[in-house]
């Protein structure tokens, strides 16, 4: 907060009413604040914003899920995307952009998986940076979300994680304190579920020491809609505004707080404080854009359509079979419940309404020359005679939403049967899943001649589908998470719902009227590729895979100590293939003995090149000291403890190209 918006909010403060004060911190008609107009305080308009701007009377660009996003591994993209998204906000009048959301990948039954970045800190930390510069650099004010331990939405109000401190340090928090210190977020958002006996609004621990003292975040902490049960503790926690109303914090509740003493005059101006210089700095921010605002436009569209390009994985391409190169006369069959209407987004609050959606069957059709025919029976024969089939399967709004969690099993019956049926009928059966995470796939893969993860692709990313599949676009999308085997194999296995109870299919809008239960995250640090690497198993496609049509040789690495404590890993990435690629070249780090249990190795630097056919690149990854460190919970400070540390540069979790050592 600059010194000159701070004067400015204290003297508006000096200069309200106590009523004022209070309706000033509790929100109004769903998505506003309420300001003060006898001081010129203007309200500010918020909006959803997972996969771009919702709201239902505002045409806006559907981008591809935010897991599509960090599928990319690509900062560049981030921005751009954070960018669009932003533009949008400030030509519909908004002033507050709720998201991004970094919650980990702890499991691929949580139901809003595809609204976050994955499974990982360090890519999650990095790509969100990006957005939020970005986005503010528009003038709107993100709201990063959901803080903290939101990794369910199973019973999502009464849900309580339970999770020691260490483990929410290093896996759970770093994306939000990175979106605070570098990003520099001016809003975050608590989640529903408890974190360790106490809701999240209302934990002093989390908002007041974590937050504000620990990150000196100095900018709104609000609450996720009705998402206070207790006003007082959320009060003296160190909430700053009530949403969607006021429910805890209305004009009367609020009132005999105060004049009980129960909470102070003093916490009050702060909050009021903090909500005015927030106002102050969105119209500071806005006054900076000397462009006109843009709406949706062909701009947008295409960073949409760039990010499914990037994102979207090829997981399988056996004996080459993709690109297609279909002979005139050939036949392509494209079946499958989601060839046509392919599914843009995932429900709840992060859905778009496009308004003229590309589906995987269109944009396929378009793409094909007219001396091949296109068809979507799967009758045996018309199957045999087929060149190849596309089979397109997965989940959609309806089966992944916010308030439930989603299934990790594709539908027998309409799914894994066709699938089964293709492969029986033509040896060329391409799969291609839509859906915001991982899948089960072990049951039925063995048999697919290739197979595309597409995530949830946005109003035009089934283009991008199709330039992959006949090779206009050489896939380079890498997996932002681990897919498993089989559920027993996943780190959060056992510890995930209760014991004996089931999944549901609705959102439970009831949830905090239930008894709270515990969920234990026995698991530790140990979550995705850090689980796998400990247990000595092998993932069905690990964390950062991803194939191409171009292949590329690591070499000449050189690993040297940097001023920042850390170290500078210089190595050399080139093109052997034929065709132009992008390669996601990862820098892991391995305590070689560590006084504490640590993973094999982390994520902890990456990047992403883009190289012609004999191309090579030398390119450096810096990693600071706190890299090497881990979260000493006596102590309350990182540690970095001397000794040896191992350093990999790989294609993915468990494919190391190069390994070097650094003493430190």
């Amino acid at each position: 907060m600059h010194d000159t918006i701070r004067q400015e909010a204290q003297r508006l403060l000096v200069a309200m009413t106590r009523d004022e004060k209070i309706d000033l911190i509790h929100g109004v008609d769903g998505m506003w604040t309420r300001g003060v107009p006898r001081l010129g305080v203007r309200k500010l308009h918020m909006a959803d914003a997972s996969m771009g701007l919702r709201d239902d009377a505002i045409p806006a660009t559907a981008f591809p899920a935010s897991i599509a996003l960090a599928a990319t591994w690509n900062r560049d993209q981030a921005a751009a995307y954070g960018q669009a998204v932003a533009e949008e906000f400030r030509a519909a009048g908004m002033d507050v952009l709720l998201g991004p959301g970094v919650n980990m990948y702890r499991s691929a039954y949580c139901g809003r998986n595809f609204e976050y970045l994955g499974e990982d800190p360090c890519l999650a930390s990095q790509m969100v940076t990006s957005y939020i510069r970005a986005a503010q650099a528009e003038g709107v004010s993100t709201t990063i979300k959901h803080f903290a331990a939101n990794n369910s939405d199973w019973h999502r109000s009464c849900s309580n994680s339970v999770v020691d401190e260490r483990t929410l340090r290093e896996l759970y928090l770093p994306a939000f304190e990175a979106a605070i210190r570098e990003g520099g977020t001016r809003a975050l958002m608590t989640s529903y579920n408890l974190v360790n006996g106490e809701y999240a609004a209302e934990n002093r621990w989390l908002v007041h020491k974590v937050l504000r003292e620990d990150w000196g975040f100095d900018g709104v902490a609000m609450s996720d809609w009705e998402g206070i049960w207790d006003g007082a503790k959320a009060f003296q926690a160190g909430m700053d505004l009530e949403m969607p109303g006021g429910k805890r914090w209305g004009a009367k509740a609020l009132k005999e707080l105060l004049d009980s003493g129960r909470v102070t005059e003093a916490e009050l101006d702060r909050k009021v404080l903090q909500v005015l210089a927030w106002t102050l700095e969105i119209d500071q921010m806005k006054a900076r854009r000397t462009q006109a605002p843009r709406g949706k436009c062909a701009a947008h569209a295409e960073v949409a359509l760039q990010t499914a390009r990037e994102g979207i994985v090829l997981l399988r391409n056996r004996e080459g079979l993709l690109p297609l190169n279909l002979p005139p006369g050939s036949r392509l069959t494209v079946v499958g419940p989601a060839a046509c209407p392919t599914p843009t987004s995932g429900g709840g609050s992060a859905r778009v309404n496009a308004i003229e959606p590309v589906t995987i069957l269109g944009a396929i059709s378009r793409m094909v020359g007219p001396d091949v025919t296109v068809t979507r029976r799967d009758w045996p024969d018309d199957l045999k005679q087929a060149a190849a089939v596309v089979v397109c399967v997965g989940l959609s709004a309806e089966s992944e939403h916010e308030g439930y969690d989603r299934p990790w099993e594709l539908h027998w019956q309409r799914d894994v049967n066709m699938i089964r049926h293709c492969m029986a009928h033509n040896p060329n059966t391409i799969v291609v899943v839509v859906a915001g995470g991982g899948v089960e796939m072990a049951s039925w893969i063995d048999g697919t001649a290739a197979v595309l993860h597409a995530w949830y692709p946005g109003e035009n990313g089934c283009q991008a589908i199709a330039e992959i599949l006949f090779g206009k676009v050489n896939p380079s999308g890498h997996l932002p998470i681990t897919i498993e085997r089989s559920w027993s194999d996943a780190a959060a296995y056992g510890n995930y719902i209760p014991a004996g109870a089931s999944f549901y299919n609705e959102p439970d809008y009831t949830s905090q009227c239930r008894a709270t239960f515990d969920v234990n995250y026995a698991e530790g640090i140990f979550v995705g590729h850090r689980h796998f690497d400990r247990n000595g198993k092998t993932p069905l496609f690990p964390f950062g895979f991803g194939l191409s049509y171009t292949t590329f040789d690591y070499s000449a690495l050189r690993v040297k100590p940097n001023a920042a404590g850390g170290a500078d890993v210089t190595f050399h990435v080139r093109n052997t293939g034929a065709r132009a690629g992008a390669e996601v070249a990862q820098v892991y780090v391995g305590d070689v003995q560590a006084s504490v249990p640590r993973p094999v190795k982390e994520l902890k630097g990456f990047a992403r090149l883009v190289l012609e056919p004999g191309q090579e690149q030398e390119t450096t990854v810096s990693l600071d000291r706190r890299a090497f460190a881990f979260f000493d919970v006596a102590r309350q400070e990182w540690v970095v403890e001397p000794g040896e540390f191992r350093i990999w540069v790989g294609a993915s979790a468990q494919e190391m190209r190069l390994e070097g050592k650094l003493v430190i």
